[in-house]
């Protein structure tokens, strides 16, 4: 059941609505040879420890949880259309809402403890792409329903000045466990969503929030599930 457990952790956490091998290689990992393509979850690259599979979530009390980074490339920063202070609202807002919402299971530390014992977990992320790309420019195979557009519809999102967007995200992430420099979990995944936004790129930060809203629920839901299974 333990086996199970850090797999269903994984499994919401990653959810999402691709269907191609997609994973970025930032330089926030600190060693990218021992993830492994995912057969089961699209767009995913792992490495799980042994001691995780074996079952150590179930000790973990508290859980200390900086501020998502940010390591985007050069080429993709000109794809982002937000700004430096939107990509650091977006970090802020990262770690509050899992603040928030693992605070019902566990201490959640913003600041790092003086002491990192065997029952507190590191939860260290970055946010390695984010990108816009209309829906009537770029097919995009993982998106599961295609939104078909109407020369009422086009019209109407002209004038409104508004367009369909796929909104990618793409993360990184490992987990520590006590003072272990050594991760006990690596990851890169990859999702995206169809969102409406202003043309001025005005709501693009509001796209990204609904992306990572998806991550934040189902990675909530799932960590908690561990304490018990």
């Amino acid at each position: 059941m333990r086996h199970i457990a850090i797999w269903a952790i994984l499994a919401l956490f990653i959810t999402g609505c691709a269907s191609t091998q997609q994973t970025t290689r930032s330089g926030f990992l600190p060693d990218y040879q021992r993830l492994k393509p995912s057969d089961t979850y699209p767009d995913t690259a792992l490495y799980v420890s042994e001691q995780l599979k074996n079952g150590a979530l179930k000790q973990v009390r508290t859980i200390y949880l900086p501020h998502f980074e940010v390591w985007l490339q050069l080429n993709e920063e000109a794809k982002v259309s937000l700004s430096p202070a939107d990509l650091a609202k977006l970090s802020i807002y990262m770690q509050a809402q899992l603040q928030q919402k693992l605070s019902v299971h566990y201490q959640v530390l913003l600041a790092k403890p003086q002491q990192l014992g065997p029952d507190v977990l590191t939860i260290r992320g970055a946010f390695t792409q984010i990108e816009f790309a209309p829906t009537e420019m770029e097919i995009r195979d993982f998106i599961p329903v295609r939104l078909v557009y109407s020369a009422g519809k086009s019209a109407y999102l002209m004038a409104t000045e508004q367009s369909e967007v796929v909104t990618s995200v793409s993360l990184e992430s490992m987990f520590y466990l006590g003072e272990s420099q050594e991760p006990v979990l690596m990851m890169s995944a990859h999702k995206a969503v169809e969102s409406v936004v202003k043309q001025s790129g005005d709501e693009n930060a509001q796209a990204v929030k609904a992306v990572l809203d998806i991550w934040i629920d189902n990675f909530v839901t799932a960590i908690s599930k561990s304490k018990t299974i």
